[in-house]
């Protein structure tokens, strides 16, 4: 059965609003629990240090006065400056206590990092885990992210504050993340390699207070957030949840699901890993995201690439797709994805477009959808140039996904390069869209000059995995 939502207020949703504010962009942080013995607390504290955040910045813990050259003090109430955002690093029976005092030194935000709530399955944890939630129901002022959480993440204000020390150093972008289980934080990393900028990502744990579904309803109304996503293990509150979808929709903002439980025995593993009772609802919340347009994939891997898709492909005329490349072998594999795709459609070219084709490509390419260019081609300037105008003008499509082997850039000064963006600049009614047999890093010399890109977006790696992404995209598009 779904939890019901409590009813709220205007004066208490105005008061989370203004509190996930401060959750992404405090003025004042302080880690409770720091020390400068290795653990999560120690790592958050290096991060927002490391990372540049611009506030003000302070460490908690009585037994110290400095902790990896931040100031550290006996308690909030000590800190010199208005502290809004604690993140809790302590054991769960200390919880309460440091939330009473925060809320006493009006802190308008809580992210508590410890676990030993609910999820341990003890009459304990669970005792411990109902108090924190009447806690949390009674603050008018103080919210609560968690337990059993990873951080929070802000770009856009240098703000990393997370238990990762592998976050690479890139350009905040548009896609922002409300995240169950703190390990997805790892999806950041592949996307950022890709090009791919993040802006925003909470990490929710258990959710005894602040949900999923407020966190989306805060993205969807974030000017900085283009693209949601989200790894869940149980909608909680149906019905916010629904207005919050909804309300992502109405800005033009996909959101993108790893919703896990299908199976009984992940089910439990769940109750384990942050005491989600709704994973027993799995087979009716995912029809609910359905009918609420949020798209659902079964993998990081489809997470990722499904990402990069809506980042270069933009909302198309229709759904008439053509394959080109230099392989045979290549256009094969992709035109029977293509074909068991929802959604796309490997269009068949007229005996017009073919007769074109034949005139202006080499005559041991051929002339049908897949289109197979041959090698030689890659060498020839004027057949490459002279192909993408003839496909072009023919108005036979709507997207051209262009083969490549490896993940290696398309230069713009090379014959592919100027032929493909030409026929952007020509025709920009066909959207454009390169994507690699193969994934992963290429050992060549663009490893160290940044992410493969083509016309500055990220190229889609991998057959399968990158037609199911387009698939999506385009769907969605269509159903807007």
């Amino acid at each position: 059965m779904h939890s019901v939502a409590r009813p709220w207020g205007r004066t208490r949703t105005a008061n989370h609003k203004m509190s996930l504010r401060c959750l992404f962009e405090p003025k004042g942080l302080a880690v409770i629990g720091a020390s400068p013995k290795p653990s999560l607390a120690k790592t958050i504290l290096g991060n927002v240090v490391s990372f540049g955040f611009d506030g003000n910045i302070a460490a908690v813990n009585p037994s110290y006065t400095m902790v990896d050259d931040v100031n550290c003090y006996r308690s909030v109430s000590d800190v010199p400056f208005q502290v809004d955002l604690a993140v809790l690093c302590v054991r769960a029976e200390n919880i309460l206590p440091l939330l009473e005092e925060c809320k006493r030194n009006s802190v308008p935000a809580v992210q508590i990092i410890s676990s030993g709530f609910a999820e341990l399955d003890t009459e304990e944890g669970r005792i411990r885990q109902q108090e924190l939630r009447r806690w949390a129901e009674d603050s008018a002022t103080t919210i609560v992210i968690g337990p059993n959480t990873f951080g929070v993440i802000n770009l856009h204000r240098s703000l990393v504050a997370v238990g990762d020390s592998k976050i690479a150093r890139v350009a905040p972008g548009g896609v922002s993340g409300v995240l169950q289980s703190g390990q997805m934080v790892s999806v950041m990393h592949p996307l950022m390699r890709r090009g791919v900028g993040i802006s925003k990502i909470a990490t929710t744990g258990n959710e005894v207070s602040v949900t999923t579904a407020e966190l989306i309803s805060f993205f969807a109304d974030d000017p900085q957030t283009e693209i949601i996503i989200s790894y869940c293990e149980g909608i909680k509150d149906p019905k916010r949840f629904t207005l919050a979808c909804t309300r992502a929709q109405e800005k033009g903002k996909p959101i993108i699901m790893l919703h896990v439980g299908a199976h009984p025995e992940v089910r439990k593993a769940i109750s384990r890993h942050t005491a989600t009772e709704a994973a027993n609802s799995y087979e009716w919340e995912i029809d609910l995201l359905r009918d609420l347009r949020v798209i659902t994939v079964d993998s990081a891997e489809d997470l990722i690439e499904t990402v990069v898709a809506f980042q270069v492909c933009r909302k198309p005329r229709g759904n008439r797709l053509a394959f080109a490349s230099f392989s045979g072998g290549m256009g094969n594999i992709v035109a029977d994805l293509i074909l068991s795709t929802p959604g796309l459609k490997l269009v068949s070219f007229s005996s017009q477009l073919r007769e074109r084709l034949g005139e202006v490509l080499p005559k041991f390419a051929n002339c049908v959808n897949p289109l197979d260019l041959s090698a030689q081609a890659a060498f020839d300037s004027e057949a490459l140039s002279r192909c993408t105008q003839v496909l072009g003008e023919s108005g036979e499509i709507d997207l051209l996904l262009w083969g490549r082997d490896l993940p290696t850039s398309i230069e713009d000064d090379s014959p592919l390069g100027r032929s493909l963006k030409a026929l952007m600049v020509k025709h920009p009614e066909v959207v454009v869209i390169p994507v690699s047999q193969m994934n992963g890093l290429c050992h060549d010399d663009q490893i160290d000059r940044g992410p493969p890109t083509f016309a500055g977006g990220a190229l889609l790696q991998g057959t399968a995995v990158s037609v199911r992404a387009v698939g999506r995209a385009i769907e969605w598009h269509a159903s807007g």
